[in-house]
């Protein structure tokens, strides 16, 4: 009897932490819609400091193009970006947050997805917010520049959600 009451002790123990890892968190954004990027440009969501607990981002942009995804932790890399897009050179190119930011990859013809790493899983969030999400369509860092001349709109369908750890 003492070795069943143990047991379903343990079990209780072992799903509680569990349930705290895996489905734990309040989501405190979320985006889940089409957003149209002009040439040169990028779309830019600011979304809210989760550093304290803790907070993890997840999320899957899909495009008929290639295009980039960046992940700004701070105003000042994001004034940076904004410099470049604004057709002047800034005197840096920060990436972002690399292990959070995705360049696009080719998964079937003319399908492009950029996501978070473990195909579209959580990614903690370990630095101090405001953070800004943004797709690129600007050729930012040279990493994947429009494709012509005279290129057109970026049509992006954005799956993004920002959660925040919750203490028990």
């Amino acid at each position: 009897m003492h070795r069943r009451a143990l047991l379903s002790t343990a079990a209780v123990a072992v799903a509680g932490g569990a349930a705290g890892c895996v489905g734990g968190g309040e989501v405190v954004a979320t985006v889940q819609r089409s957003v149209s990027v002009r040439p040169g440009q990028g779309w830019i969501e600011e979304l809210p400091d989760v550093s304290d607990p803790g907070g993890a981002i997840r999320y899957r942009a899909k495009a008929d193009r290639p295009f980039d995804v960046y992940f700004f932790a701070s105003e000042e890399s994001l004034m940076f970006y904004d410099t470049y897009t604004d057709g002047n050179e800034p005197a840096l190119t920060p990436k972002g947050d690399g292990d959070v930011g995705a360049n696009a990859e080719e998964v079937a013809e003319d399908a492009y997805v950029a996501e978070s790493r473990d195909g579209g899983a959580r990614q903690p969030i370990d630095d101090a917010g405001p953070y800004y999400f943004v797709v690129d369509h600007s050729g930012y860092r040279e990493e994947n520049p429009p494709r012509s001349e005279q290129p057109s709109p970026l049509d992006v369908f954005v799956d993004l959600t920002v959660t925040r750890r919750k203490l028990i």
